[in-house]
């Protein structure tokens, strides 16, 4: 059997039947994750999304996730993280939980401050019911194509390619850093593709990507589990796109940036068979900016087959020094 990838450990959780029902917790202390000073957003993401799948029949997966960042989470030893998933809805097609996520003590005090929240819903992707009687879906069925990929494809990116860019913007006098996927982490980002352009609305940002390490030969490659991993993706530097499409606001090396947070993530996820370790396209654009925040949006399609599998939009803060500060 095939080592599990380290999008495995990461989305992991396990149950705490001694503090209640439907508790779970990190699996992995959250020091040993991909995170800084704040665990990493993603994290909370994908866990939540274990949690609520844990309570569901085998039959439901997961087709979409509204998630609202309440409070940084701090990434120590000590304080674990408990998701208290409640059943608002179980029906014959869909499911619905809600996910609340407390730091604090260990023993699940209603007072210990809640940190995150998720809003998870779930659809049996088996059949359809009508009446009594189980039918197949007559249902529509379509999506945007995949971006121009240019005649590029994985293997045409060297897998240090991300390296190389990083390294090229990381200068004390670059304009700006690129989205800063991550390296020797839980995805093998291969960069291609950036568009940038007069308007921010029109700037890209596209990769190849796919799991580091193989799922598919792990008893682990559950799709409650893929799915999981594609809810850690979908916050990986998500926010760079916004600082991508706007660099004379950003300062060389993005110095002008005071402070940036996910508010609210919405992932809807269209194909329930994903695997997270086949190679996938992501594109990456904005579409709006004010009073603070900005708009972000995410499609992310399978290669090998062309269709969409998932998008993501997202709320975040992204504040900037005062105008006469940044000229400093």
């Amino acid at each position: 059997m095939s080592p599990a990838a380290p999008v495995v450990r990461y989305v992991a959780v396990r149950p705490l039947p001694d503090i209640g029902v439907d508790v779970f917790t990190n699996d992995q202390p959250f020091t040993r994750q991909p995170a800084g000073r704040a665990v990493f957003g993603g994290l909370l993401l994908s866990q939540a999304i274990s949690a609520a799948s844990a309570t569901v029949g085998a039959g439901f997966h997961v087709h979409s996730s509204h998630a609202t960042f309440v409070r940084p989470v701090t990434a120590t030893s000590k304080a674990r993280l408990l998701y208290c998933v409640e059943r608002v809805a179980d029906g014959r097609s869909f499911a619905t939980r809600v996910v609340r996520a407390t730091q604090g003590g260990d023993d699940g005090d209603e007072q210990d401050p809640c940190v995150f929240m998720a809003t998870v819903s779930f659809q049996s992707t088996d059949t359809v019911l009508t009446g009594d009687i189980k039918t197949k879906a007559n249902v529509l069925d379509y999506g945007p194509p995949l971006p121009s990929l240019d005649g590029l494809g994985p293997d045409s990116i060297s897998e240090d390619h991300n390296r190389q860019i990083l390294a090229a913007f990381s200068g004390a006098d670059a304009l700006l850093r690129p989205p800063s996927f991550s390296e020797g982490g839980a995805f093998d980002w291969r960069p291609f593709g950036f568009v940038q352009a007069k308007n921010p609305w029109d700037c890209r940002v596209r990769s190849f990507v796919r799991s580091q390490g193989p799922l598919s030969d792990s008893n682990h490659s559950t799709p409650a589990v893929n799915l999981a991993a594609l809810a850690y993706l979908s916050d990986e530097s998500l926010i760079g796109i916004a600082m991508y499409a706007n660099p004379k606001q950003m300062g060389k090396g993005t110095r002008n940036i005071t402070m940036a947070a996910t508010l609210n993530h919405k992932i809807t996820f269209h194909d329930p068979h994903v695997k997270a370790d086949e190679w996938m396209v992501l594109e990456r654009s904005t579409s709006w900016g004010g009073n603070g925040r900005v708009l972000l949006r995410q499609q992310t399609w399978n290669l090998g087959s062309g269709r969409l599998i998932m998008t993501v939009e997202a709320e975040c803060l992204l504040r900037l020094k005062p105008e006469a500060d940044s000229k400093l």
